[in-house]
């Protein structure tokens, strides 16, 4: 298992559970903790200079583990489901510019709050728009040998797909080759009656992962069991990153490198 840290891209505004600041900077600080890989939170990639990007990641050995779409959904409210049709366009045409950027660096695309809520009264048709986005985002990331990811969200952040379960079933109607899962411990601690259960039913699914303690913060400073999480990881031969996405306190790169020793201790222990 490989460790990565969330990252806010400069293309973004707001604060979000990532690291911020000059991407120089961040990418170093990342680089001197340990760290193998980065997951970049992404609003429009099109303002993405990707040669300084890939220079910056060279010069840091690290790798672009996977790229975030949510400042595309808090920033500029799109989403797949929108009744505006307009956004929706708007939203498919800029997560194809991320599969653009991922396709560059051999990484994948991360969909979580971007697939959009079901419209209330209306769920048939959300529902309808919500897969014809995913599939034709799909045929256009597999073209470019990109896999994206769909990330089950708890009831507080989106109205559908929030458990493990419930996700993997979708999955199994959509039968698009190229859509895998991403798991976050914190939203499955919410939703699935069995965070180790669900990582075994959705071993072959399951290509990234966040992790976060029940309330956000540092792994081993809340009430989720980690060691137990690890030891079902390594035993079932995950092999992938592991992503930390957690509250930023009390500085970014205190929390990294908590989150980085503590981690990198129960991988090294096992």
């Amino acid at each position: 298992m490989k460790l990565a840290y969330t990252i806010s891209g400069p293309d973004t505004k707001a604060k979000y559970l990532a690291y911020g600041g000059a991407l120089k900077d961040i990418l170093a600080s990342l680089h001197e903790i340990g760290y193998q890989g980065v997951e970049l939170f992404v609003r429009d990639p099109r303002e993405i200079d990707p040669r300084k990007l890939e220079q910056l990641l060279e010069l840091n050995q690290l790798e672009l583990a996977a790229l975030g779409t949510g400042p595309m959904v808090s920033e500029d409210r799109l989403c797949f489901t929108s009744p505006d049709e307009t956004i929706r366009i708007e939203a498919i045409t800029r997560t194809k510019a991320v599969i653009d950027l991922a396709a560059r660096f051999g990484s994948q695309v991360n969909v979580g709050k971007l697939r959009g809520d079901l419209v209330r009264g209306d769920e048939a048709r959300s529902k309808h728009l919500r897969s014809c986005a995913f599939k034709e985002l799909s045929d256009y990331a597999v073209a470019k040998n990109v896999l994206i990811t769909l990330e089950p969200q708890c009831r507080f952040a989106i109205n559908n797909l929030n458990s493990t379960q419930e996700a993997l079933a979708w999955l199994q109607e959509q039968q698009l080759p190229n859509l895998y899962l991403m798991l976050d411990v914190f939203h499955m601690n919410i939703e699935d009656k069995s965070i180790a259960a669900s990582f075994i039913e959705a071993k072959k699914q399951t290509i990234h992962i966040h992790l976060a303690d029940n309330q956000r913060g540092v792994p081993g400073t809340g009430s989720l069991n980690f060691p137990e999480i690890i030891r079902i990881l390594m035993a079932l031969e995950y092999n992938r990153y592991l992503s930390l996405e957690i509250e930023q306190t009390p500085s970014s790169y205190e929390a990294a490198a908590k989150a980085y020793t503590y981690i990198q201790t129960l991988i090294d222990d096992n």
